[in-house]
């Protein structure tokens, strides 16, 4: 066996890596090194026991976290054999099975992934058209609440006929819902056992990664894969997206579903300090549904800093100042500094303070997307519909690009009514228009664009996105201000993408980065290399570390939050303290503010007196 394989493995790790068990429960706490054991699993696999690549499928609850385990199998076992291994998130998976497969169920390949975003602008439009008798939020309850609409529609007649409704737009427009990519692949399969059968005899190897993690679309997914050999990786102490449907059970009763699998526990840290690893300890026992498990440290360091401030603007400006003084005295750059708080107003209320200090600050949130600036949007809107002509919404997203009252005119509403009809898309009813002046601009525009795209040979997003913009996008010289560092950020991150499917040899096509901007995760924004202080959410956090961690506004009701699962959000606290490497600072205010600007008495969390207990 190669020692590379095996080489700075512990007595737990070296199991999980050469286990014979086929089916394996490997509990690895954080920190642990469970990234290693599962590149060198596949790596020992592949090379000791001639189990080609192409026959696994890992998958991961982020890109990047793929990424990085690819590129990991491939420094161990060569590019050739590495670049055949599938190791993305379920939603990668089930995009590329769609594509293949997705004629099936009348989706053609070159579908439009609709986020939330499109979803609600469909979805208020249906409740309009259907008489408003029922609301956006009721009907997004049931959309994430039930799979088939129809079984439902005695309880909530009026939510699940837009629903209905909703789908067949969605059908119409060859578009797919987000929250549906791996609903829609449970109905292949099960619609096709020929289609699954062709995975099962493909993937005779199965690895999930965060396991803690699955929801029961995911878990019915691995269970129709029913592959001989399972190995699942995770930690039920990190389990913190019940709100997103997760389910921590899985990870809780998998030896009891799977009686014969081998459980190895990984607990020894190498990531924090004693001094981090015992308030973690203290801090996750007092959760009374978990495995049972304790993290063991390997080095000393600092003890950990409780902060009490007036108020939290008191606590975002000496944290400010704080991060600046480490890295002026103790040479800690801004990039291995994170703040991390419970909620997006806490981030963004630091971040501003930050800014105000002139200390460089990157904010990893979901409000702040390159792709939705002002700027970037009208290109963006062309790129999906120039490659999906079907997508009515991309369509009239860009008549606005024309002309921004087109989406409210007498001449639209001729061209929908025609495709009604004629069962035509829009776009295929504006082609066949002889006497409509806002389909031949449309046309005349999509027909530029064509040739542009073909004389420039732009067949990748960062070609192609310059292509776009250089005719639909402002003049350069009546750019307003801000817009051009927007485009050109815009432009850095589809590069950026680009460069990371090269270098794990996956597909880097137009269509699969329109995909992929649909189901990515916020840890995406991190490609943008940055030397600053990151502040974010601890939910954003998750799988990451850092040099130093402060985390702020450790108050009652804002963390734990008080409509939040006490045990989740303990679990989120734990997160939290085991980011941090050497330093951790942890924080709460004397006050607070309420819905009405007032400032009232705060009270310091829960989790402060139990982690230091």
């Amino acid at each position: 066996m190669p020692k590379c394989f095996i080489d700075g493995l512990n007595d737990a790790q070296l199991r999980a890596v050469i286990s014979t068990a086929p089916i394996i429960l490997n509990l690895a706490g954080a920190g642990s090194g469970k990234t290693t054991v599962l590149t060198r699993r596949i790596a020992y696999l592949n090379t000791e026991k001639r189990v080609g690549t192409a026959n696994m499928l890992a998958l991961t609850f982020t890109r990047l976290a793929g990424k990085e385990m690819k590129e990991r199998v491939m420094k161990l076992i060569g590019e050739e054999e590495g670049k055949k291994l599938f190791c993305n998130t379920f939603h990668a998976f089930a995009v590329n099975v769609l594509r293949r497969w997705g004629h099936y169920l009348g989706i053609e390949d070159n579908f439009t992934i609709y986020d939330q975003e499109d979803r609600d602008e469909i979805l208020k439009r249906i409740i309009s058209e259907f008489g408003n008798k029922t609301s956006l939020k009721k009907v997004t309850e049931r959309h994430e609440a039930c799979g088939d609409y129809r079984h439902e529609q005695r309880k909530y007649p009026e939510e699940c006929r837009v629903l209905i409704e909703y789908g067949y737009r969605c059908k119409q427009n060859n578009a797919v819902d987000l929250n549906r990519l791996i609903d829609l692949v449970i109905r292949l399969w099960e619609l096709r056992p020929d289609v699954l059968a062709e995975y099962q005899r493909a993937y005779t190897h199965v690895f999930v990664d965060e396991f803690q993690d699955t929801n029961d679309e995911q878990m019915r997914m691995i269970e129709l894969l029913a592959s001989p050999n399972l190995f699942v990786v995770g930690d039920d102490f990190q389990a913190i997206y019940g709100w997103r449907h997760a389910r921590v059970e899985y990870i809780l009763n998998f030896a009891t579903v799977y009686p014969t699998c081998e459980v190895i526990k990984l607990e020894d840290n190498y990531r924090s300090t004693e001094q981090i690893v015992a308030a973690a300890n203290t801090l996750i026992k007092h959760n009374e549904k978990q495995t049972e498990k304790k993290l063991i440290a390997h080095k000393s360091g600092p003890d950990i800093q409780r902060l009490s401030y007036k108020t939290s603007s008191d606590e975002a400006i000496t944290l400010a100042r704080m991060a600046d003084y480490l890295n002026r005295t103790e040479n800690i750059m801004f990039k291995d500094i994170a703040i991390l708080a419970r909620t997006n107003v806490q981030v963004d209320n630091i971040a501003r303070y930050l800014e105000k200090a002139q200390v460089p600050v990157q904010r990893i949130i979901g409000r702040d997307d390159p792709y939705k600036a002002t700027a970037v949007k009208p290109v963006m809107n062309w790129m999906y519909f120039m490659f999906n002509r079907k997508d009515n919404i991309a369509l009239k997203k860009c008549l606005i690009n024309i002309d921004a009252r087109s989406t409210f005119s007498t001449e639209l509403q001729q061209l929908e009514l025609e495709a009604a009809m004629k069962d035509l898309s829009l776009y295929e009813a504006m082609q066949n228009s002889f006497s409509n002046s806002l389909a031949d601009r449309l046309v005349n525009k999509v027909l530029e664009i064509e040739r542009a795209i073909e004389a420039a040979c732009a067949y990748f997003p960062s070609k192609c996105f310059a292509v776009i913009r250089e005719i639909v996008g402002v003049e350069s010289d009546k750019i307003p201000y801000g817009w051009l560092e927007n485009i050109q950020r815009a432009e850095q991150l589809i590069k950026a993408w680009e460069k990371s499917k090269e270098e794990v040899f996956e597909n880097s096509s137009v269509q699969a980065f329109l995909k992929y901007l649909r189901y990515r995760d916020i840890q995406e924004k991190l490609l943008e290399e940055s030397n600053a202080v990151k502040v974010m959410t601890v939910h954003a956090s998750k799988g990451l570390e850092f040099d130093t961690v402060f985390i702020a506004g450790l108050n009652q009701d804002v963390f734990p939050s008080k409509r939040g699962d006490i045990e989740e959000e303990r679990r989120l606290c734990y997160v939290a303290l085991t980011r941090a490497k050497n330093r951790l600072y942890v924080s709460f205010t004397q006050n607070t503010t309420d819905w009405s600007g007032n400032d009232v008495p705060a009270i310091p969390s829960q989790f402060l007196q139990e982690m230091f207990s």
